[in-house]
This record gives structure tokens, C-alpha cells and sequence, in this order.
């Protein structure tokens, strides 16, 4: 959080609750620009409008947005109460033409809370014209883009990823910063703090003097499990700040880095991290090097915006605490699962120090007049990542070679293993193909291996918020059903008539994914890791334009 933090809140933080105290702390957490000579064009960077949690977009109305230039203001100044005022140090920002309220202001830096008037679509990106107006005149205008909702938590660091700002609260009621030094234990509650859930709105610049909630419950994910919130709404005597309180799990895992994450309206947040020991005080350390994973994938796409097909690499960032998965129980046809299909805003969060295995090659031992390919690591802030587009026909059934032996790079291994055959999909999906929610939808193939597995999802795109029912099935089954659910009486039995959906809304634009893959059971030593890495393939088809009514 930025100096903001003390001058709108500071002169009430005796009346606050002991869960809002802390908030103090946070009013170092984004860094103040220093203060620029003379006047010269007022320019925002193409990208630099952002949520001032995540530095991400998209952003959000209500919410605390950071904007980035040069020749923002000609002095540094910050809000002295609220309401927040529209002008600060010369400067004024609009969005769509309406003033925002600004919390501080400098040469290179702006940070205001987004008009709450901002309209938005309730399932898609929408665009706002953002104008920064300075004596020396305005900047060219920024298109912005804007939904509903911007999940984020702010981070100790202030750079977006990392450790979560967050509050311990012990069972006798005190108060404290969550730290690895300073654990939270399971059972105990937890206040995160961040920015962009949609809220009820208050007068802009203005505060709650108590609970206020957000208009749609949030859901948050401790350690990749849903955890349920106990409050989520506005930070009492802060402008745009949200609060997010949970308790802790009896039995959650124990470390210096629990992933944490908030998602809102089909959008999910950065994932941070917070600390959990059971005896409070300092963490313990979870494994210092987990495992590591690479996947061959060949995608075969219709009734889409990238038809065709394509086949990669990619390798898993191996990294400190990382979690193998588990293999995919097989599902009775008939029986499925639903879940949500969160987009992540515009950045992501490496949770853990990761190491480079330095160029890893892949090469066929069947065909060898397919040449060897060789995946770079590709450098983020937070460690490396490996992608690489293969050639056409690269991938196909039979033995293949993937390993890193480079003495100079702290990962190594090397590995053989087969890559099994695709399947042949039979249903009918091509684009405009209706699914009615009052049959069943029959999945069914042909070919495939025995002890394969094929992931069937069914998805109800919604723009941002989508949904999809899936569930797993040996390959040699042949199909795999989703029965819809009926309720109500039929007709013919005296009843009003039945109503039946597979739980997720309809769409015009549904898709059906089809995937194909082993189990994870390739597993090789790797130096430099405690566990093993896993190497796999995947037949992926997607079928898209489809109209579930």
C-alpha cells in the first residue's frame, strides 16, 4: 500500500478494531516516485494504469489503481483527508471524463480510487479512456481495460507477488502481522488486504466506519483447497481497501510459503503466500526442492480462434515446497464434476525459488529422421519457464528422450519413456451443434490405450465467468456421459413438467475438450531435486462454437 495509507487513515486508527490496527503497517508497500524539475509533456506508459495491489489489469470500479509516467504532477503530494479530493499537486486524472479521487501524487506516480460509476460488462472486458491533466496540459489518452472485479491482495514486498499482507489473529484476540517469523496456527483466524471486489458503493473518496460487504462473495483458496470466508467487504476508515477474513484449517499443510489467492466473478488473483505453524512463531521450512515435470502436448482445435493444430513443450518451474499431483480418480459415466474456469488477471506469481535446468532437449528414438528440438529457460522476475512450439508431426506414438546434462546448472536428468496413442473423437461437434440440457451428452471415441486416461469437460463459456462440468475415464471405454439433473414433475405423470440443466449456465459459445494423457507414471531422479520429474504427454481436442441450450 502506498503513504496514502496514513493520511486517510491513520488520525482513526484508535477507533478501529484491533483486526483493522495493522493496516498501518501496509503503508509501505508500493513505492513513492521521487519528485521531478521543470514541466514537460504529461505521458502515461502504454501499460502503467493498474490495479495498486497486483499491478495488473483488468482494474475495477471502487477499487485503488496506481498509474505510472513521467511528468504526472510537478511536485509529490498526497491526500490530507477525505473525501478524497479530484486534484492534487495540479493534477487531475479522468476515466471515461469522470474525475477520480486521488489519494497521492508525484512526477512519476499516481494513486486514486476508480470512479465507482465506471460502467461494466457483467461477463466481459469492457475499455475506459484514462487522461492524466497536468498545468503543462493532458496526456494522450489510455484505453484501460475494465471489469466488474479485480481480485487482488497486497504484498509485504509491494511488487504484486510474494508474501500477503496479512493480520494473525490469535484465539485470546491480539493482533499481529503475519510473518515467517510471526506464524499464524491452524484454527486461528487470518485478515488479508487488498483491492478490486466488487463492493456496494460508498460516495466516492469516502470510507466505511464498519462492516460493509461486497456485493458477491469472493472465494478464496488456502494451499489450492476452497476455504470459507467469515467476512469480505470494505477495511473500515480506508478508502478502496478490502478485508478478507478466514480461519485457518485444523490439519492445513505447515510452512513460510501456504499459497493463498482470492477469485471474484470468474477472475482469479495473484497467488501470495502466508505462513502457518502450529506453534506460532517461526515457520519451519517445508522441503528445500520438490519435483519437476515436462509435457509434451499436441492440441488439435475447431470452432475456435486459433483452429488447427499445434504442438509444444513445456516444463513444469520446479521450486521450493512444491506439491507433486495426485493421479485423477476414473469416474462412472453418468457421474461428473463442476467446477469454475477462472481467468487470471494480467500477472502471475512464481510462489517459489526456482532453478534452471539450463537447455533441455527432446528428441524421438523412433523416428531419427525427426531432428532434436531444444528448449531455452526463459527468464521472469521470479525464476525461469520453458515453452517451445515443436514441429509439425513432432509428437507421435513411440519412444522419446527429454533430459538436461549441463554441469552448469544446479537440475539435471535424463529419461526415456513412450508416448501413447490419440483417439479419434466420433460424436459430432462441429461449430452450431446444439447440447440440450434435457438429454444426455455422450462423449465417444475410438482407439486408445489401455490404463489411459481421457478427461472429458463440457464448458458454458461466459466470457470472464465460465463454467465446465469433467470427469476422467479409462480410454478403453470408448465414451463418457454427462446425464443431466431433473427436477419437477413430467407431464404425463400430473406433474408441471421437469427442469433439467448439467449445472453450469447455457451458452452460445460452449466447447467441449477432449484430452488424452498418462498417468503420471514416468518419473525419473533428477540431481538437484528431492523428488523425481515426471515426464507425460497429452492428445488435446477442442471443440468450440457450440450452443448449449
Amino acid at each position: 500500500m502506498p503513504e496514502f495509507i496514513r493520511s486517510v487513515g491513520a488520525h482513526s486508527l484508535s477507533q478501529t478494531s484491533p483486526w483493522i490496527k495493522h493496516l498501518a503497517w501496509l503503508s509501505c508497500l508500493l513505492p513513492i516516485a521521487p519528485a521531478a524539475f521543470g514541466q514537460a509533456l504529461t505521458q502515461v506508459d502504454p501499460a502503467g494504469v493498474v490495479n495498486s495491489a497486483s499491478f495488473a489489469t483488468p482494474i475495477s470500479p471502487g477499487s485503488l489503481v496506481s498509474i505510472f509516467g513521467s511528468n504526472l504532477a510537478t511536485t509529490t503530494m498526497q491526500a490530507q483527508g477525505t473525501p478524497l479530493p479530484t486534484e492534487l499537486a495540479g493534477t487531475s486524472v479522468t476515466f471515461n471524463g469522470t474525475r477520480a479521487p486521488l489519494l497521492f501524487a508525484s512526477p512519476n506516480q499516481i494513486n486514486l480510487q476508480v470512479p465507482s460509476s465506471l460502467p461494466t460488462s457483467p461477463i466481459a472486458y469492457t475499455q475506459t479512456t484514462v487522461v492524466v491533466t497536468t498545468a503543462s496540459g493532458s496526456s494522450s489518452p489510455v484505453q484501460v481495460p475494465v471489469y466488474a472485479s479485480s481480485p487482488a491482495l497486497f504484498t509485504v514486498g509491494g511488487t504484486g507477488c510474494g508474501q500477503a499482507a496479512a493480520s494473525n489473529i490469535a484465539p485470546d484476540g491480539s493482533v499481529s502481522v503475519n510473518s515467517p517469523t510471526n506464524s499464524a496456527a491452524p484454527g486461528d483466524y487470518v485478515s488479508l488486504f487488498g483491492t478490486g471486489l466488487p463492493t456496494n458503493p460508498l460516495p466516492d473518496g469516502t470510507y466505511s466506519t464498519g462492516p460493509w460487504t461486497t456485493s458477491s462473495q469472493p472465494g478464496l483458496s488456502l494451499d489450492g483447497n476452497p476455504v470459507s470466508v467469515a467476512y469480505a467487504g470494505l477495511a473500515p476508515f480506508f478508502v478502496g481497501v478490502n478485508q478478507i477474513n478466514f480461519q485457518i484449517p485444523q490439519g492445513a499443510r505447515e510452512g513460510c510459503a501456504i499459497p493463498v489467492s482470492i477469485n471474484s466473478l470468474g477472475l482469479v488473483g495473484p497467488t501470495l503466500t502466508i505462513s502457518i505453524n502450529s506453534a506460532r512463531g517461526n515457520c519451519l521450512s517445508t522441503k528445500a526442492i520438490s519435483y519437476g515435470q515436462a509435457t509434451l502436448t499436441k492440441t488439435a482445435s475447431s470452432g475456435t480462434k486459433s483452429d488447427g493444430s499445434t504442438e509444444t513443450f513445456t516444463a513444469f518451474p520446479w521450486g521450493v515446497g512444491l506439491m507433486a499431483p495426485q493421479p485423477p480418480s476414473i469416474a462412472p459415466s453418468g457421474s461428473y464434476l463442476t467446477a469454475p474456469v477462472f481467468t487470471p488477471v494480467s500477472q502471475t506469481c512464481a510462489l517459489f525459488p526456482q532453478l534452471s535446468a539450463g537447455p533441455i532437449q527432446a528428441a524421438s528414438l523412433f523416428d531419427h529422421a525427426l531432428p532434436g528440438v531444444e528448449a531455452q529457460p526463459i527468464s521472469g522476475a521470479d525464476g525461469v519457464d520453458y515453452r517451445l512450439t515443436l514441429p509439425d508431426g513432432f509428437i507421435e506414438p513411440g519412444q522419446y528422450r527429454i533430459g538436461a546434462q549441463n554441469d552448469h546448472f544446479p537440475v539435471s536428468f535424463l529419461g526415456d519413456f513412450f508416448v501413447g496413442s490419440p483417439i479419434q473423437v466420433q460424436t459430432p461437434l462441429v461449430p452450431g451443434t446444439q447440447i440440450l440440457s434435457s438429454q444426455p451428452l455422450v462423449i465417444k471415441w475410438t482407439d486408445g490405450d489401455p490404463g489411459t486416461l481421457v478427461k472429458v469437460s463440457l464448458v458454458s463459456v461466459q466470457g470472464v465467468y465460465s463454467q465446465k462440468d469433467y470427469g476422467y475415464a479409462d480410454a478403453t471405454s470408448g465414451s463418457f456421459t454427462f446425464s443431466p439433473v431433473c427436477i419437477g414433475i413430467p407431464v404425463q405423470a400430473g406433474g408441471n413438467g421437469t427442469s433439467c440443466s448439467f449445472g453450469i449456465p447455457s451458452s452460445p459459445t460452449a466447447e467441449v475438450i477432449v484430452e488424452v494423457y498418462n498417468p503420471p507414471t514416468y518419473a525419473f531422479i533428477a540431481a538437484g531435486l528431492v523428488e523425481s520429474v515426471q515426464l507425460s504427454w497429452v492428445y488435446r481436442y477442442v471443440f468450440g462454437g457450440l450452443v448449449l441450450q
